[in-house]
C-alpha cells in the first residue's frame, strides 16, 4: 500500500492517579482506617488507582468505608465486589470522577467529526487546519476501498499538486534562491497572521479522510457508553476500529473497568454489548424476550441502522 494510506492507532497516555498521602490522611481524620485493609487487598489484586477511587466514592455515599458508621449497613464489600455491584446497578455517577487520556493518531476527520458528537464527560484537542499546512495529504484507509486504491492515489497526487500551486500563487511559497529551478520553498517573511488565513482557506480542498491527530479524555461513565455506541455493528468502520483498540488497551490492564461487557465479531471487528449504563435500564436481551412476536417484528423493522 502507498505510504499515503494510513491506519488509525490509539495511545493511552494516562488516567486518574491517587494521592496516597491525602488518601491516608482522610481515612485517619474520619476514623475509617479499616478501609486500608480493603485498599491493600485491592492493590494485591492489581486494581488501579482509578478503580480504588471509584469504590471509595461509592462507599462514601453510604458511610460504608468502615462498619459502624451507618446503622443501616451491616456488612461491607471488598473493592472489586463493590465495583461490580455499582456496574450491575448502573450507579454511574461514581465513574464520572476518573478520567482516561488518549491520543488517536493518525485518524481521519471522518472519525473526529463523529467522535466529537460525544460531549458529556469528554474533552478534545485536535490538529488545527488553520495553523497546519497541507504539505502532503495522507489518508486513513478503509479496507473497503482496496479495489479503487490506484484511483485514489492518482487523485490525491493531483490534490497535493493543487495545494502546492495554490501556495505558490498566494505567496505562501517563494522561489528557492539557491536554485530557482527547484521546488518553491515556504515564505518565511510573510506575516504569520496572513499565513494562517491562507492556510485556513486552502484546507477547503482537503478530503475528510485526511490524516490528523486528536487528544481525547473520557470519564469512565462516558467511555463505557461511547464504547457501546461506537462498536455497534452499524457504526462507521474507522470509529469501530478505534474503539476496538481502546477496549483492548484498557481491558488488558484493568478488565473490571468494562465489567458486564460481551463481545461478538461482526464484519471483522468486535461489537461490545452488555454493559449497563443507567440504573433502571434492562439488558437488551431481557427487553427482546418480553416482546410479543408482533412487537419484535416492528422493532426489527424500525430499529436504527446507524450509531450516529
Amino acid at each position: 500500500m502507498s505510504d499515503r494510506f494510513e491506519t488509525p492507532d490509539v495511545y493511552w497516555l494516562g488516567y486518574t492517579k491517587l494521592n496516597e498521602s491525602e488518601f491516608f490522611r482522610y481515612l485517619e481524620d474520619t476514623q475509617n482506617t479499616d478501609f486500608i485493609k480493603s485498599y491493600e487487598a485491592a492493590r494485591d489484586e492489581g486494581l488501579s488507582d482509578a478503580e480504588i477511587i471509584c469504590s471509595m466514592f461509592a462507599k462514601l455515599c453510604y458511610k460504608a468505608l468502615s462498619l459502624g458508621k451507618n446503622a443501616n449497613v451491616t456488612r461491607t464489600r471488598d473493592i472489586p465486589s463493590n465495583l461490580e455491584a455499582c456496574f450491575d446497578t448502573g450507579h454511574g455517577s461514581i465513574f464520572e470522577h476518573i478520567n482516561f487520556n488518549f491520543i488517536i493518531s493518525p485518524c481521519s476527520r471522518v472519525f473526529t467529526h463523529e467522535l466529537v458528537r460525544h460531549r458529556v464527560g469528554v474533552a478534545y484537542s485536535q490538529t488545527s487546519g488553520r495553523y497546519c499546512r497541507l504539505d502532503s495529504i495522507p489518508i486513513i484507509w478503509d479496507p473497503r476501498l482496496d479495489p479503487v486504491r490506484e484511483m485514489w492515489d492518482e487523485h490525491l497526487k493531483k490534490t497535493e499538486d493543487l495545494v502546492y500551486k495554490s501556495e505558490c500563487e498566494l505567496g505562501l511559497r517563494v522561489p528557492c534562491l539557491d536554485d530557482p529551478l527547484k521546488q518553491w520553498v515556504p515564505n518565511d517573511k510573510m506575516d504569520f497572521g496572513e499565513k494562517k488565513k491562507i492556510t485556513s482557506a486552502i484546507r477547503r480542498i482537503a478530503p475528510n479522510g485526511q490524516s490528523n491527530e486528536i487528544a481525547v479524555t473520557f470519564n469512565l461513565r462516558s467511555l463505557r457508553h461511547t464504547m457501546l455506541m461506537r462498536t455497534a455493528a452499524a457504526a462507521e468502520w474507522e470509529i469501530r476500529f478505534v474503539f476496538n483498540k481502546i477496549f483492548d488497551v484498557i481491558n488488558e490492564a484493568h478488565p473490571l473497568m468494562f465489567h458486564g461487557a460481551k463481545t461478538a465479531e461482526v464484519d471483522g471487528l468486535r461489537e461490545i454489548t452488555g454493559m449497563k449504563c443507567q440504573p433502571y435500564e434492562k439488558p437488551a436481551e431481557m427487553v427482546l424476550d418480553e416482546m410479543s412476536d408482533e412487537e419484535l417484528k416492528i422493532y426489527l423493522q424500525t430499529r436504527p441502522t446507524c450509531a450516529a
